[in-house]
């Protein structure tokens, strides 16, 4: 979604899309409120500081009552119709919460809360069937070489210990 005034590019760049001037100012407003929100979570997991959430949370307040006031809430029919084809029109949605009327119970806790914390690697564990266990959910394989260290059963002795630890089929 972006383009010159009144017309914007279509599903493939050489079939832009004509639309109202209302239209395209929905569809600019949100595309604002798009890359604010992916700051926002771009932010949290790469573990800003406070302040910067902070920042960006105020910027997506300010931008969201704006967009609200003029065009009302992001999952209106006309916005809907404006964006829905934007993939992320559904991450925009997530901002309201509503109640069973379809009427703004409040606006998400990404406004004033921190909802996503910064990955942190697990650099040690205390046994084997721990370091097997981080090895599957940090890479969805048993990797010797990243399993990370476990000083109670040092790499020579992991074999033994999962074999003695987990069941045998």
């Amino acid at each position: 979604h972006c383009g010159r005034a009144g017309v914007l590019p279509g599903k493939q760049p050489h079939a832009p899309v004509e639309v109202s001037v209302t239209a395209e100012n929905r569809i600019r407003g949100m595309i604002e409120l798009r890359e604010c929100v992916r700051r926002l979570i771009e932010y949290q997991t790469e573990g800003y500081p406070d302040e910067d959430i902070k920042a960006g949370q105020e910027k997506l307040n300010s931008l969201y009552d704006s967009f609200t006031r003029k065009y009302g809430l992001i999952s209106s029919r006309g916005n809907k119709l404006a964006f829905s084809e934007d993939s992320s029109y559904c991450l925009l949605c997530s901002l309201e919460v509503l109640d069973e009327q379809g009427s703004l119970k409040r606006k998400a806790d990404m406004f004033t809360k921190r909802t996503i914390r910064p990955h942190v690697a697990v650099t040690s564990v205390d046994t084997a069937s721990e370091a097997l266990a981080v090895s599957i959910a940090e890479k969805a394989c048993v990797d010797l070489d990243y399993m990370p260290s476990c000083p109670a059963n040092p790499r020579r002795n992991w074999r033994a210990s999962l074999r003695r630890d987990l069941p045998q089929h």
